[in-house]
């Protein structure tokens, strides 16, 4: 089975991972990628820090952090090729578990894609002075798949008109039901990362950000395994489930937590999944796959809804489970928001 060697860089992330702030563990999960399918992945471990301060000031969408002398520029990718792209990750406050990409700074100031948010009205709570932040490098798809023909896990193509191997990337801002990928990103022989819709440039920083899920489509017969390094928050993470707006819409998520987490701790029956009045008025719904065929576009085989008073079920079964269903790290999920129903932060709470 082929990995990507684990162990030198495992134990440079856990030593650059000392200083950080917050409580952190380095260390890995075996995500395993089934031969002549599609597995729908995440990350539950993030890359180490690479900054960080407290908050001395706040608009709509920056921050500003004491005593700070950065070099403008030094939390993203630069034209020349150099540098990375960064999202600041509240530590504490109300806004514990909350991250944004860093889209500029200059000396002490963050200036953030906050989708939206204003932070200094945000609906989590002040964000009050003295509140720590971390400065974190997002993953891309060459640290995370390899950077070369010597290390790539996925099989190369040797011409854009041949698939072999694919990574397919969601975009949770569209909104609908059933969304297909928005883009297809592989290994070319010779020339690195590609996309299907821009062949000739470079896709190996394409980012992927904490919680957010993509599939590999391996075409070979034979599984892989992807080995995720890294450090891991212990500390409550935050992951925006947009509504359901008015013809309802799929939130590809997954755990932040490198542990397994039953229904019950999830938290997501707190104001993420609308509860549901019966087994055929279902509000809100939770799909994951369970199947251990292999396939490709295989719809979610088991679905699941959260009734008050009752608890977890899963379609079919009246049968109580929230205190014996888990999710796994790395897993991808699906919040299916009915239509009308409001948007939410999860909040995932690390089991004791």
């Amino acid at each position: 089975m082929k990995t990507i060697p684990l162990l030198p860089r495992l134990i440079a992330i856990a030593a650059a991972a000392a200083p950080v702030g917050a409580q952190t563990t380095g260390g890995a999960t075996a995500l395993a990628i089934k031969g002549a399918s599609d597995s729908r992945l995440s990350l539950p471990y993030q890359q180490p820090r690479v900054d960080g301060g407290t908050v001395a000031g706040v608009t709509a969408t920056s921050l500003v952090l004491a005593g700070e002398t950065w070099i403008p520029g030094q939390f993203t990718r630069q034209a020349d090729g150099t540098g990375k792209v960064c999202y600041a990750l509240f530590l504490d406050g109300p806004l514990e578990g909350v991250f944004y990409k860093v889209l500029s700074n200059n000396e002490d100031t963050l200036v953030l894609d906050t989708e939206g948010d204003k932070l200094n009205e945000h609906p989590l709570g002040a964000i009050p002075f003295g509140t720590r932040v971390d400065i974190v490098p997002y993953w891309t798809v060459a640290e995370v798949f390899g950077a070369d023909e010597a290390s790539v896990l996925l099989e190369p193509r040797v011409s854009p008109l041949f698939p072999t191997d694919d990574l397919l990337l969601y975009d949770n801002g569209r909104s609908g039901i059933n969304k297909a990928p928005v883009t297809t990103i592989y290994y070319r022989k010779n020339q690195g990362w590609r996309s299907v819709a821009a062949p000739s440039d470079s896709s190996a920083e394409t980012i992927l950000p904490p919680g957010a899920v993509f599939t590999v489509r391996r075409r070979g017969a034979t599984d892989l395994e992807l080995i995720n390094f890294g450090v891991y928050y212990r500390q409550r993470r935050a992951v925006f489930v947009a509504g359901g707006a008015t013809e309802g819409n799929d939130q590809y998520v997954s755990l932040l937590l490198p542990e397994p987490v039953t229904l019950d701790e999830s938290n997501l029956s707190n104001g993420v999944v609308r509860p549901s009045a019966s087994p055929l008025l279902r509000a809100d719904e939770v799909l994951v796959w369970r199947s251990a065929n292999p396939g490709f576009n295989q719809a979610p085989d088991t679905v699941l809804y959260y009734r008050p008073a009752i608890g977890w079920l899963k379609v079919g079964d009246n049968t109580p489970l929230g205190s014996s269903f888990s999710l796994a790290p790395g897993e991808a999920i699906i919040i299916r928001k009915k239509p009308s129903s409001p948007p939410a932060d999860w909040l995932q709470i690390p089991p004791p």
